[in-house]
């Protein structure tokens, strides 16, 4: 298959290449738009309206083409209506446009990203006789069979009645919420689901810093233990256990240490009155979204990473710590205990427990032995088993590759 793929409609919900904003956050559609590129693969975009009108990236193989930005729109809304309302409208405005574009553009394959894909790419894919495929960048709370029933269809809802609408193949991304596990349980043929590791800037291993003048430069504590997190700031990332558990830290702990809290997102402003009500708002730096050729500069620069998330705490960030060297402490949750292995590369601790955060952060805080041996072992486990970004899209790219030509799958990661 060593033939590339000339012609591809991909449908989006972002009209930024970046999560937190330019050159800030995860940067999956970049590395994707860059390989595919490189192959003289025509893609073209389907994506809300971007906001001022610029275009996300400019490439001579790269076409934009828009639908209305509902998200925008009606981001106005409360937050339960938007979850059921913008899968609701989805479909009405994207679907015709859609099927005007394959028409024109005549691809050999429709890619979607996320469960909004789902009713687009089965309509205009059965209508016109065009290959599909979805990609998931997680499963959120899919996996979570565990929960009572009521609940998980709370928390599942829209992503489950977006399954009722089937596609040629699905490629979901290793995030940790065990999305293979997930879609097979609900009926997915196995055979169509490809489950692929994230990428990873595996080059961040060899980078060397000097940690006093790092610090410096990114105004950090120099005499300080620095327990790092960064993420969007929402709700399911649970920042706010952190603050609760590092404001249970001893007194004379507490002295010891700096909180670094990096990310931003509509929890910022709760997050800052929660660390002032706790008291410990002068041992918390809010450094807002960090760009990303910044992230191995603080990770090097840390001692801890601290991570809370409510779905998987083997999302990118705390990846990026164990191949940063960087001990994890994390709640064990999903597939957290995949990368963050208890004693080995981080400690962890039951799920929602933070009074046992607490005392796990005490146990790194005070044993800097401890904080190397595991940081060496977390080092030692990312060089065999993360992929870099090239590989991972090489993986990706032979997916697609195969649905469109209709060959064999090939072999992906378990």
């Amino acid at each position: 298959m060593t033939e590339s793929i000339r012609n591809v409609i991909i449908l989006s919900i972002w009209d930024d290449i970046w999560s937190l904003g330019e050159g800030s956050g995860v940067a999956d559609e970049l590395h994707f738009i860059e390989n595919l590129s490189r192959m003289g693969t025509r893609l073209h975009f389907l994506i809300p309206e971007p906001l001022h009108g610029k275009n996300p990236i400019d490439d001579e193989n790269v076409f934009y083409y828009t639908y209305p930005n509902i998200f925008r729109s009606l981001d106005w809304l409360p937050g339960v209506i938007k979850r059921f309302l913008w899968p609701a409208l989805f479909p009405l405005v994207v679907n015709g446009r859609l099927e005007r574009l394959a028409s024109q553009v005549k691809p050999e394959l429709i890619l979607g990203f996320t469960y909004y894909a789902f009713n687009p790419l089965n309509r205009v894919g059965r209508r016109l006789g065009i290959p599909t495929v979805v990609k998931l960048f997680g499963v959120m709370y899919l996996d979570r069979f565990d929960f009572p029933r009521i609940k998980y269809l709370w928390k599942s809802l829209e992503q489950l009645v977006s399954l009722k609408f089937r596609v040629d193949h699905y490629i979901i991304l290793n995030d940790g919420t065990r999305g293979k596990m997930a879609l097979t349980k609900l009926g997915i043929p196995e055979e169509k689901i490809s489950f692929l590791p994230n990428g990873m800037d595996v080059e961040w291993a060899n980078v060397e810093v000097d940690r006093a003048a790092t610090r410096e430069r990114l105004g950090l504590a120099r005499d300080r233990v620095i327990v790092i997190t960064y993420s969007r700031l929402v709700k399911s990332k649970r920042i706010e256990l952190l603050l609760r558990a590092v404001a249970m830290l001893d007194r004379v702990i507490l002295d010891r240490i700096a909180l670094v809290i990096g990310g931003d997102g509509p929890e910022m402003d709760f997050l800052k009155k929660e660390a002032a009500r706790l008291g410990i708002a002068d041992k918390v730096t809010f450094t807002g979204a960090i760009k990303h050729d910044d992230v191995v500069y603080y990770l090097k620069a840390s001692d801890i990473f601290a991570a809370t998330n409510e779905l998987t705490n083997m999302s990118l960030p705390p990846c990026e710590a164990i191949l940063c060297g960087v001990p994890v402490v994390a709640f064990d949750v999903s597939g957290t205990s995949e990368v963050v292995q208890d004693g080995k590369t981080g400690l962890l601790v039951e799920n929602g427990n933070v009074e046992e955060f607490s005392k796990k952060l005490t146990v790194l805080i005070e044993d800097e032995e401890l904080r190397k041996t595991l940081g060496k072992n977390a080092a030692e486990f990312a060089r065999g088993y993360f992929v870099s970004w090239e590989r991972r899209i090489e993986m990706e790219v032979d997916v697609l590759k195969m649905v469109a030509r209709g060959h064999e799958q090939p072999k992906t990661s378990e």
